[in-house]
């Protein structure tokens, strides 16, 4: 008003066009867009009511789709025969891992061990086994009544501590207990499958009872984990048990040690191979008081059976200090006075990381 030197009624009258004006141009805006639902309805209306129109403006749209993005598929298609399956393996992350059973029958799983001597077991324990496996390879516990165990590895409880009492995974009877334990994961074990049926694997397992026999038998019938019940791998008869059972090729000498102080050394191909769990054959003879204690399969002269006399002294049976008989005989008179009384066992080495896949 100032500027132009406009009165009040003028001032509103110029006010009042220019907002008319904005009014009319959105009121356009909204017009054009109604008339355009409105066709777009007709049109619409008039596909609903004509089939042949439909089809034609889909071949239309087809065509163009494909004159737009005609080139090669680069996806296959595959026909789906079901739902996919999967099994137990398929759940566990794949890691190497180490498991340590203790001889009162404590059992741990742990990443890595360094030094089995500085492992945690309860007082006047010792370590039994220890081997590495994969997570999804299994491993299999050697009772003393001639039965095998099979779990995975992952199934074997995780514990920097004491671990878990072996009787939580499965089913033991009175008096049964471990002996020993391996790993069936294929770069541990080797290869433990014949060539042909009936045939001794290149590496499978020896068993020692403790009235003087011995068998060989394959471990490829223990590799899938078993029920709580286990399998049988060995028929002791009586009152015997399995004293002990070791990983072999058939190339090694069995060395075993009786109470009454008789120690045996023999080939371990001249023990049977059985296809099933049996007694086995004569290793020593004994006497009617007599037992055996336990054994080892020896790899060479530096491979020492330690035996604690009835005097508290120890006493060792090597190859290289004692010569290899056949099997089957009263074997040597290891002690003049006393007898034996147990089996030294060592502390076994941590078991080594598998390098390179392998």
């Amino acid at each position: 008003m100032k500027r132009f030197a406009l009165d009040a009624d003028q001032t509103d009258a110029i006010l009042e066009l220019k907002i008319y004006r904005l009014a009319r141009l959105e009121i356009l805006i909204i017009r054009e867009e109604l008339e355009d639902k409105r066709k777009r309805a007709r049109q619409i209306g008039s596909l609903l009511k004509d089939e042949a129109s439909r089809w034609k403006m889909v071949r239309n749209e087809l065509e163009e789709i494909s004159s737009k993005y005609g080139d090669k598929r680069r996806t296959s298609i595959v026909s789906d025969s079901g739902e996919p399956e999967y099994s137990a393996d398929d759940f566990i992350v794949e890691e190497d891992n180490v498991v340590i059973v203790s001889r009162d029958g404590w059992v741990k799983r742990q990443k890595d061990v360094k030094d089995l001597s500085t492992t945690r077991l309860r007082e006047g324990d010792a370590v039994l086994a220890a081997f590495a496996g994969s997570t999804r390879a299994t491993c299999t516990f050697f009772s003393n009544f001639g039965v095998a165990y099979t779990c995975r590895f992952i199934d074997v409880p995780a514990s920097t501590g004491y671990g878990e009492p072996i009787q939580s995974l499965f089913k033991l009877k009175d008096g049964e207990k471990g002996v020993a334990a391996l790993s069936l994961d294929p770069r541990a074990s080797g290869t433990i499958k014949p060539k042909k049926e009936g045939d001794a694997a290149p590496v499978h397992a020896a068993a020692v009872t403790s009235d003087g026999y011995a068998l060989r038998f394959g471990l490829e019938p223990l590799v899938e984990p078993s029920t709580r019940a286990g399998r049988r791998y060995a028929r002791p008869s009586g009152e015997a048990e399995v004293v002990g059972v070791a990983r072999v090729t058939g190339r090694e000498v069995l060395i075993a040690a009786t109470a009454e102080g008789r120690g045996l050394l023999c080939k371990a191909d001249e023990v049977n191979y059985l296809a099933g769990p049996g007694r086995g054959v004569i290793l020593i003879k004994l006497g009617e008081e007599d037992r055996v204690l336990g054994f080892i399969a020896s790899g060479g002269d530096r491979d020492l059976l330690t035996v604690e006399t009835s005097r508290g002294a120890e006493q060792t049976i090597s190859t290289g200090k004692y010569e290899v008989t056949g099997r089957g005989g009263k074997g040597r008179e290891l002690l003049q006075r006393g007898q034996f009384t147990r089996i030294l066992w060592p502390t076994p080495d941590a078991p080594p990381p598998f390098t390179n896949g392998a």
